[in-house]
């Protein structure tokens, strides 16, 4: 059986499919990953086929089809703007190429993430079937986003067809908005985005407690990283940082005997030397971090951040202090953010694996 798997052009949409594709071809069946090419290394051991734009150049031109600017645009502006990225412009500058490209790929079934929702409407041209992956918690701008959808499909006279399943990497317990029932889903475990490839990261000479700072791989404000590192140094810990590819490790000028940094590097790697992390709050790397027990401190700016923030909070395997000065400590010491962290842990443990996830979409496809 052939899955290919397909995105949104962004590093933190693909990585947590990765699993459940290496299930697939570890079971001797053929995953096939569809995306831009700045994302096929993050898919080693896979192969991979290009398609679809950059996503500098998705934004760019959505902001132009949309004359939209961040300085200029109120709230109901923003809203268009962002629907339009994800499904209208998305399907303008992908629609054809991925038609092409599955059209040649003939898989027996597509594996979309959550916010891919083009290759829905390729799904319904082609008569294939699909299967939504999804990884971030449901939101109040969903249905904005599903009626972008069908504006897409009607451009193309077509309707977006439900889902064969929905792979549930997201956990119930962390929702914050309304779930209707499904029962299509699919539950599968969380693991932190790892490589066999050898990486080498910098290391600490002293005894001091280590704090992962990541504002994901696309830092746009500089400065909140380089307020997150104080505070890690503050609070009498070391930071190990990554900078993301739109800045480097040179930009954060901070102290190099207590601060290490990379651009960027597999967060399975990462986690594996902290006692804490202070994130965006990405849900990759939220998930990432939970299963690993660790506790969170958010510094939440966009999308969907501050929802997964308040959820952790709420749950109680982290916190979203503000200021920001003076709380990294209470990050390293308290007792029951890491108890809660490390139920976090458990509960992602006890989540079907990707293995028995693939075993049970394949059983529906066949």
């Amino acid at each position: 059986m052939k899955a290919l798997f397909t995105t949104f052009p962004a590093y933190g949409h693909l990585l947590p499919m990765l699993p459940l594709a290496r299930a697939v071809a570890a079971h001797g069946d053929e995953a096939v990953i569809a995306a831009h090419g700045d994302l096929h290394a993050a898919a080693t051991g896979l192969p991979t086929r290009p398609v679809g734009p950059a996503l500098s150049t998705l934004i760019a031109t959505n902001a132009e089809a949309m004359e939209w600017r961040s300085d200029r645009g109120d709230d109901a502006d923003l809203l268009a703007a962002t629907v339009a990225l994800f499904t209208t412009t998305a399907a303008d500058l992908t629609f054809d190429e991925m038609s092409a490209l599955v059209a040649r790929e003939r898989p027996d079934v597509l594996v979309a993430e959550m916010w891919d929702f083009v290759t829905p409407l390729v799904a319904a041209k082609l008569g294939i079937p699909h299967v939504r992956f999804t990884h971030s918690p449901a939101t109040a701008v969903d249905p904005a986003l599903a009626a972008g959808a069908e504006e897409a499909g009607a451009q193309r006279d077509l309707t977006v067809p439900a889902p064969l399943a929905n792979v549930q990497l997201w956990p119930e317990w962390l929702e914050t908005q309304p779930v209707e029932p499904d029962d299509s889903r699919i539950a599968i475990s969380s693991s932190a985005y790892d490589t066999a490839e050898p990486v080498r990261l910098p290391a600490f000479g002293d005894g001091r407690p280590v704090v992962l700072v990541t504002l994901g791989t696309v830092v746009d404000d500089l400065e909140l990283l380089r307020s997150a590192v104080d505070a890690v140094l503050a609070a009498g810990a070391n930071a190990l940082v990554t900078t993301g590819f739109t800045t480097t490790p040179e930009d954060l000028k901070a102290d190099p005997e207590r601060v290490r940094a990379v651009s960027f590097a597999p967060i399975g790697r990462l986690l594996d030397r902290v006692r804490a992390v202070v994130a965006a709050g990405g849900s990759g790397t939220t998930l990432a971090t939970l299963s690993r027990g660790l506790p969170m401190l958010f510094v939440p700016r966009i999308a969907n951040q501050p929802q997964i923030a308040a959820a952790v909070t709420a749950f109680g395997a982290g916190i979203t202090p503000e200021p920001l000065a003076g709380s990294v400590r209470s990050l390293i010491d308290e007792p029951s953010l890491r108890v809660r962290a490390e139920d976090a842990r458990d509960r992602l443990a006890a989540r079907p694996s990707p293995e028995a996830a693939w075993s049970a979409l394949r059983a529906r496809v066949t």
